[in-house]
C-alpha cells in the first residue's frame, strides 16, 4: 500500500466533494441535524436550586452535539464509500487507509460513547425533577464521595445504569421504555456484529476494518480434558471436572465487510478454519 500522489488526492477529494452534496442517503442520515433547546419545560420549571436550569440545558446541548456529530460522521462515511465503490481496487485500498479508516473507527466508538453520554444526562436531569417533586427525596447519587473531603466516585456502566433506572421509577412504566431504548445502544448484538471493536480497540487489538490478521496466536481458557482408554482399546477425550486449561489457538480473522461499510475491493484472506493447537496446556483448578 502506497500513499496518494498528490494529483489523485486532489481528485479524489473533488470526487468525494460532489458525492456529499448530491448523494441519496439511506433514511437514518437523510434527517437535519437535531436542534438546540429541543426541551422548552427547562425554562419554566421550578427547580429547587438555582441555575440548575443552565446545568440540565447545557449538557442536554451537549448530548445533542454528540448525537450531530455521530450523524455526521455517519454521513461522510456513507459518501466515503460511494467513492471508493467507483476506484479501482489499488485506489479504493488507499482510499480508505488514507480517509475512510478513521471515520469508520470514530462512528464504531460512538454508540458506547452515546449510551454513557446519555446516562450520565438523564440521571443529572431526573435526579434534579425528583429533588423538585419531592421533598423527601434526597440530593445524593451513588458516585458522589462517601467522605466531605473525599473524591467522586467512577462507576461502572451496569451501576450508572442501576441508579440511573431506580431515579426513573416515579417516571410512567418506571422509565422502562426509556432503559430499554437507552441499552439498545451498543447491545450485544451490535458488539457482535462489530467483532467487540470498541472494546478491544480501547483495551487490546482491534479487529482490521478491511482486510488483514490480527491476534493471529490468542491464549483462552478452557474446561480442561484428558484421554481416558475405553473398553475397545480406543480413547475418547472427557472433562476434567472442576478443572480448566489454557491454550493456544491458532487463527485467521476476516471480519465481515457489512458489519463495517467497508468493504474489500480485492481479494484477501479468507477465514480459515478454528484451529486449536495445544501448543501450552496448563491445568488448574477452579476455586
Amino acid at each position: 500500500m502506497e500513499a496518494l500522489t498528490t494529483d489523485e488526492r486532489r481528485v479524489t477529494l473533488a470526487r468525494y466533494a460532489d458525492t456529499i452534496e448530491a448523494l441519496a442517503y439511506p433514511a437514518p442520515l437523510a434527517v437535519p441535524p437535531l436542534p438546540y433547546d429541543i426541551c422548552a419545560r427547562i425554562e419554566t420549571a421550578h427547580w429547587q436550586i438555582p441555575m440548575i436550569d443552565q446545568l440540565v440545558r447545557g449538557e442536554l446541548r451537549e448530548l445533542t452535539n454528540t448525537l450531530n456529530e455521530w450523524h455526521g460522521a455517519l454521513r461522510r462515511w456513507a459518501a466515503w464509500l460511494d467513492v471508493v465503490a467507483s476506484c479501482t481496487d489499488e485506489q479504493a485500498w488507499n482510499v480508505q487507509w488514507e480517509f475512510v479508516e478513521s471515520i469508520a473507527f470514530q462512528c464504531l466508538f460512538y454508540p458506547s460513547a452515546t449510551r454513557d453520554r446519555f446516562s450520565f444526562v438523564a440521571t443529572n436531569a431526573l435526579h434534579q425533577v425528583r429533588l423538585a417533586a419531592n421533598d423527601g427525596y434526597k440530593d445524593v447519587l451513588d458516585h458522589d464521595p462517601k467522605k466531605p473531603d473525599g473524591k467522586p466516585r467512577f462507576l461502572s456502566r451496569t451501576e450508572r445504569e442501576t441508579q440511573l433506572a431506580r431515579i426513573a421509577t416515579p417516571l410512567p412504566q418506571g422509565g422502562v421504555a426509556f432503559m430499554s431504548a437507552l441499552q439498545a445502544l451498543d447491545s450485544n448484538d451490535y458488539r457482535d456484529l462489530t467483532s467487540n471493536f470498541w472494546n478491544l480497540a480501547s483495551h487490546a487489538i482491534a479487529p482490521r476494518l478491511t482486510i488483514g490478521l490480527t491476534n493471529t496466536v490468542v491464549r483462552e481458557v478452557r474446561p480442561a480434558t484428558h484421554l481416558v482408554e475405553q473398553p475397545d482399546r480406543t480413547f475418547k477425550e472427557e472433562l476434567i471436572p472442576g478443572e480448566a486449561a489454557s491454550v493456544l489457538r491458532v487463527r485467521r480473522y476476516t471480519p465481515d465487510p457489512d458489519a463495517y461499510g467497508v468493504r474489500p475491493r480485492r481479494r484477501g484472506v479468507r477465514e480459515g478454519p478454528r484451529l486449536l493447537l495445544r501448543v501450552r496446556s496448563s491445568a488448574r483448578r477452579v476455586p
